[in-house]
Order: structure tokens, then sequence, then C-alpha cells
């Protein structure tokens, strides 16, 4: 009987994929892919994992990117299991993670709650980071399928559980690989700045605008401790910064 599917979304991750996909393997019955307009390798990588037939179902649905929350749902929807777990392509369940889903999907180990969350190792340049804004982070990933719904951020979105659901704690990690390298990573950037534009008003931008390099730099160097992570500490705390600036900038010129 099918229970889990993994539902992810996905655009040019022809790298970063594959090890998602393997560590998924023997644990998810079925995958649903959302691909917001892939012009790499992806499209063919995902045709060769149907024909390889480890997932008893793969669903891959082809749409133009509006934001992460409306291809997020769309992910959702088109599960047919009773358990959804969602992941990126840029993340993969680690061997314990793999063992305890294992045990819990082949008993009835996940009736105890109805939205799980799980812990995850943060990596920036290949680095497992410390500071406190990445260090210790649990994430509701897991549930049961109309137990919760997504929040309703275009950018940074999360699971909010239905009224009355409990909600649990895996043990078993997510390794989050965020940062591979400084140019696809600037990427992500521009297009997080560009959907958070006009989160926050344009007279707090244009008071912001001025400092939110060297301000925000200063929160997560020092305050939140990326200074303990050596060369990927400063590249996190100058993408941050960079991250504000550029959001702040949209927000003012949209």
């Amino acid at each position: 009987m099918r229970k889990l599917t993994a539902a992810l979304i996905v655009r040019n991750e022809e790298d970063a994929l594959p090890a998602c996909l393997d560590s998924l393997d023997g644990v998810a019955d079925e995958l649903v892919v959302v691909d917001t307009g892939s012009e790499d390798g992806t499209p063919a990588l995902l045709a060769r994992e149907a024909a390889a037939e480890r997932f008893a179902r793969i669903e891959i649905l082809r749409e133009e990117f509006v934001n992460f929350g409306v291809a997020r749902r769309r992910s959702f929807a088109a599960a047919r299991t009773a358990w959804i777990l969602w992941i990126d392509a840029d993340e993969r369940l680690s061997p314990g993670l793999r063992e305890e889903l294992a045990r819990r999907l082949a008993g009835d180990g996940l009736a105890a709650a109805d939205l799980w969350r799980i812990p995850f190792d943060t990596y920036v340049l290949g680095r497992r980071m410390r500071c406190r804004e990445l260090a210790g982070q649990r994430h509701a990933r897991l549930f049961r399928a109309g137990a919760a719904a997504l929040s309703p951020s275009a950018v940074h979105e999360g699971l909010v559980p239905a009224p009355g659901a409990a909600v649990g704690d895996l043990d078993g990690r997510i390794l989050h690989h965020t940062m591979t390298s400084w140019r696809g990573y600037l990427r992500k950037t521009a297009l997080y700045a560009r959907l958070a534009a006009g989160s926050r008003s344009r007279a707090y931008a244009l008071l912001h605008l001025p400092v939110a390099v060297v301000a925000t730099f200063w929160r997560q160097y020092v305050r939140r401790g990326c200074w303990r992570d050596g060369w990927s500490g400063f590249a996190w705390a100058a993408a941050s910064g960079l991250g504000t600036l550029l959001r702040d900038w949209r927000t003012l010129t949209r």
C-alpha cells in the first residue's frame, strides 16, 4: 500500500536532484515534481527516473513560475497518498531519517501526530554551519494529507497545522546544501528579493536601504555567530546583506 509522496518543485536542478532522489529511494512510494521552467538537463533526468521505476508513481507537472507558494500548493494537491513529505532538490534525507521513516511507515509509527517537524543540518560551501541563524533549526515538512496548509507567503513559506492537528518531532535529519557556489546562490538571492519586494513599506525601505548591507551583515556575522563558520560564515552573512539590499531597492523601484 502506498503511504508517502515526496513533493518537490524544481528549476534547473540537474546537479542537486540526483542525490535528493537517491535519498528518497526505498522511503517514498510516489514523487510529485513541479518543474517551473527548467532549461538544463532536469527534464531529461526526470524522464530517466520515471523509466527506472524506482518509485511506484511519478507525476511531473510543468508550470510557469509565479511564486514558491503557488508551485508548492500544486505539488501537494497532486499527491495521492496519506502522507506528504515536502523536500527540495538541494536537500536529502540523512541515513538516520531514512531508517526512521522506513520504520514508522512499515508500522503505524506516524499516527502519533498529524504534522511532523524535522531537524536540519545546513551546509554552506560544503561546511556544516554552527551559527544561530542556521544550526538547530526544525521545520514542519511531513504531514497527513489535509492536516496542514501552506502559509500565504510568496517566499519562505511554511506549513501551518489545521485546527486540532497534533504536531510531533522526528529525530532523523534533513541535510540542506543551501549554497554550493556563489553564482548559483546569488541568482537565488535575486529571485527571493524580487518576490519579497513590498513585504515592508516603502518608507521602511527608504530608511533601511542606506544601512541594509552593513546592518544585516553585522547581525548575521557577529550577533548570530556566523564568524564561527570561517569563510562559509562570511559568505552567508554577505549574501544575507546583499539580499536585504536588493529587497529594499526593489520595494522602492517597483
